[in-house]
């Protein structure tokens, strides 16, 4: 969550059947954008066996299995699946916000729905930057082929106390022993990462990158304010979850200070999620919440998520004093986009992460949007495309088992109506998705989508 959340928060306490998909697939005649280097490989056709790659050839060179569904896909294009590295999903922690009345049940969350919006734009990974224990069992599920949904990579929030998001949403430490505690326990309970957020002090934040370190735990997260850019840039954290972060920490929002921080960030090898669009919506609504609230994709949206908007804006953006706002503003169009460009150039490794579930950011929707915003400050398509899939699987380690299509890799695949690298925004035009050996068409997706919609306004709770 972006440090513009990073102030005093004041709450009002107040199984299903497996999934069988088909195991053999030919996606023939596609325009395949196999995203090793910027090429396209036109009217190839990709082979897909139990989920792996066991083919990529021209047409003369095809073969079509005995038994293989055939995707006729003759002028489409064909790319890996995106990836979100910084969301937020919803679950019973999140009721802390609600008055009794307006909480939400397990089961009216409905965790299927959520992933599958993630699947409908696209996106095979996500990274729940502050993963709850219903989030294992989901995973578990996901990962047993019970349900569908995205790869998720679950990451357990710790803070120092008293100041931002409270228990159960992260666990707050006050001392070493309970910062190495935590991290301990984070992973015997299952969580992949850690988070690290802005109210740790020296102490516990070097407790927590030692114990996390010694349990093969990645360490993502916020730089806390009681550090410096400096310090955690030497500490071993593995990825900065917002531009923002870094942004806080300059003097000014000169080119002098943007070539410093971008420098020595990109010389250190850790990685910077922007969140741009995060930071774009925070103005938008600030600007006018009412209208970013009844945007059209907000049809989409849980109306617990829409409940967590509202308190974050009664409590939190409401509340901005004028000059926090305007800071907001300038820092947006001054110094993050120059930043990450800068940071980019140097040689610095990125990862694509839109904040979900903060306002106004709509889950799967806001992919798109950060696509466009990294374009937007200077990157080609195909460089914003590669953020968010191969350079996922580059940070995790995993480059040799997914991230781009070639032979031997994991096939989650989405086709696409129109080329992405002539418009970035062409990766709306969504044809269908192959995830987990499971192939999802256009208009799967646009009957489930309505499905979900009719059951979010009958779960609606009014005060």
């Amino acid at each position: 969550m972006t440090g513009f959340l990073c102030v005093s928060i004041g709450f009002a306490r107040s199984s299903g059947t497996q999934i069988k998909p088909a195991t053999l697939f030919v996606i023939k005649n596609a325009h395949v954008i196999p995203m090793d280097r910027e090429r396209i490989l036109e009217n190839y056709s990709v082979t897909v066996k139990d989920g792996k790659i066991i083919q990529l050839c021209s047409p003369q060179m095809l073969r079509i299995p005995r038994r293989a569904r055939v995707i006729d896909a003759k002028g489409k294009y064909l790319i890996p699946a995106l990836s979100d590295m910084h969301v937020h999903l919803e679950g019973d922690a999140w009721n802390i916000m609600f008055p009794p009345q307006l909480k939400y049940t397990g089961e009216e969350i409905n965790f299927e729905y959520l992933m599958f919006v993630y699947l409908a734009h696209g996106i095979g990974t996500i990274q729940v930057m502050s993963a709850l224990p219903e989030h294992i069992t989901l995973r578990d599920r996901i990962n047993r082929g019970e349900i569908q949904g995205p790869r998720l990579i679950l990451t357990r929030m710790i803070d120092g106390p008293g100041q931002a998001w409270p228990p159960p949403i992260s666990v707050w430490v006050k001392n070493t022993e309970e910062a190495r505690n935590a991290v301990v326990k984070a992973h015997q309970d299952g969580y992949d990462r850690i988070k690290v957020y802005s109210f740790l002090d020296k102490e516990c934040y070097d407790t927590i990158v030692t114990t996390a370190r010694s349990l093969n735990m990645g360490i993502d997260g916020h730089i806390p304010v009681s550090l410096s850019v400096e310090y955690v840039l030497k500490s071993g954290q593995d990825m900065i979850a917002h531009s923002e972060e870094v942004m806080k920490f300059a003097k000014n929002f000169s080119d002098t200070q943007i070539d410093y921080f971008a420098r020595i960030a990109a010389r250190s090898k850790i990685w910077i999620t922007p969140t741009l669009i995060t930071s774009r919506n925070i103005i938008a609504v600030l600007k006018d919440h009412k209208k970013e609230f009844s945007k059209p994709e907000t049809r989409n949206l849980h109306p617990m998520s829409m409940g967590i908007w509202s308190f974050i804006y009664e409590n939190l953006y409401k509340k901005m004093p004028g000059n926090i706002r305007q800071k907001v503003e300038e820092g947006y169009k001054s110094f993050q986009g120059k930043f990450i460009k800068r940071y980019y150039d140097q040689g610095g490794k990125l990862l694509l992460g839109t904040d979900a579930l903060i306002p106004s950011t709509v889950p799967g929707f806001s992919l798109h949007d950060e696509l466009k915003e990294l374009v937007d400050v200077g990157l080609t398509p195909y460089q914003a495309l590669k953020i968010s899939t191969t350079n996922t699987f580059e940070f995790l380690g995993e480059l040799d088992r997914s991230g781009t299509i070639s032979k031997g890799k994991k096939a989650n695949l989405v086709l696409l109506e129109k080329n992405p690298l002539e418009n970035i925004e062409n990766t709306k035009t969504i044809s269908g998705v192959l995830i987990n050996g499971s192939w999802i068409t256009k208009k799967d997706i646009q009957n489930k989508l309505e499905k979900i919609v009719d059951y979010y306004k009958r779960i609606k709770k009014e005060i």
